[in-house]
C-alpha cells in the first residue's frame, strides 16, 4: 500500500473529517500572514523577503477554498434523499 492511499483512505473515514474546521484555521492562517506582512512593512523592515509572505497566505485561502468545497460535497452526499 502506498502512502497516498493509507492518507486517503483516513481522509474518508467519518471520524476524521474535518475539512471545515481545518479550512477555517488555514482563512486564519493566511489573514495572520497578510497582517505580519503590513506589520513588517509598516515599521520600515520588510525587507524582500517579506512578500513571500503574500503568496504563502494565497496558497493557504487556496487549499481553504478546496477544502470548504470538499466540505460541501461531503455533507450533500451524507444527506438522506427524500
Amino acid at each position: 500500500m502506498h502512502a497516498y492511499q493509507s492518507i486517503k483512505r483516513e481522509l474518508q473515514r467519518p471520524s476524521t473529517w474535518y475539512p471545515r474546521q481545518v479550512a477555517c484555521v488555514r482563512v486564519g492562517v493566511g489573514i495572520w500572514l497578510l497582517v505580519l506582512t503590513a506589520i513588517l512593512y509598516g515599521s520600515g523592515h520588510g525587507g524582500e523577503w517579506a512578500w513571500l509572505l503574500v503568496p504563502t497566505a494565497a496558497l493557504h485561502f487556496c487549499i481553504a477554498y478546496r477544502l470548504f468545497r470538499a466540505a460541501r460535497r461531503h455533507s450533500d452526499r451524507s444527506l438522506p434523499s427524500r
